[in-house]
């Protein structure tokens, strides 16, 4: 017997990640050190777990707590 919950479909249009190992080159390759028309977007994979529920419902969206297990810059 498998304890994989039931697939729902979730939408979202925002994320953040904390980024610990390599935070300096990241913000120097997203170019605000050298662009003046603003970030340059870098594609990114992200992988993990939704672990729990961070801050409230405004009526619109909330915020959920995510394990990473993988990021890949690609």
């Amino acid at each position: 017997m498998s304890n994989h919950r039931k697939v729902r479909k979730i939408t979202s249009d925002f994320a953040v990640l904390d980024v610990k190992g390599g935070r300096s080159a990241l913000f120097k390759e997203l170019g605000y050190t050298r662009r003046e028309g603003g970030p340059a977007p870098i594609p990114v994979t992200i992988t993990g777990e939704i672990v729990g529920a961070w801050g409230h419902d405004d009526g619109i969206s909330r915020e959920f707590q995510i394990r990473v297990t993988g990021v890949v810059m690609r």
